[in-house]
């Protein structure tokens, strides 16, 4: 009986351990989501979307995160984040440069900015793919903005 209930207790632990390390980068991934969710309904409606899609984090939570990335790789390189006159990009390695530029990217659409949010916005998608269309075909696409 006591086996079971260290095995309970241990395979308890071990899903708490798991939810906190989920939870901690679920603003992360939340944030990201809800950039997509924003990109995609701005080639629907248009440049004020934004205002129209329901979020599940602030842009006050996103850019938090954002803050917290870059503080973490000033601190490994050794440097305070107060005195720091650099940007922050310069203290992150390949990996985490990739993950605060798509961060940023969805700050962007949370406000209604930022060149993949305008494009999708004002091009109705990725004009590059549109122009290869004109070039194969000649025409000008029907749902051409």
């Amino acid at each position: 009986m006591k086996k079971l209930t260290l095995k309970a207790l241990f395979a308890a632990a071990f899903a708490l351990a798991a939810a906190n390390a989920q939870a901690g980068a679920s603003v992360y991934d939340q944030c990201l989501q809800d950039g997509e969710k924003l990109i995609e309904a701005a080639k629907k409606e248009g440049r004020k979307a934004y205002e129209n899609v329901e979020q599940a984090t602030t842009l006050e939570q996103c850019k938090a995160e954002l803050t917290k990335m870059e503080e973490a790789a000033m601190k490994r390189a050794g440097v305070d984040p107060k005195a720091n006159t650099k940007n922050p990009y310069v203290y992150m390695t390949g990996e985490e440069r990739v993950k605060w530029s798509k961060l940023w990217e969805a700050v962007d659409a949370k406000q209604g900015r930022g060149v993949r949010y305008l494009q999708n916005a004002w091009y109705g998608g990725d004009p590059g793919k549109r122009l290869d269309e004109m070039e194969k075909t000649g025409k000008i696409p029907e749902n051409w903005r």
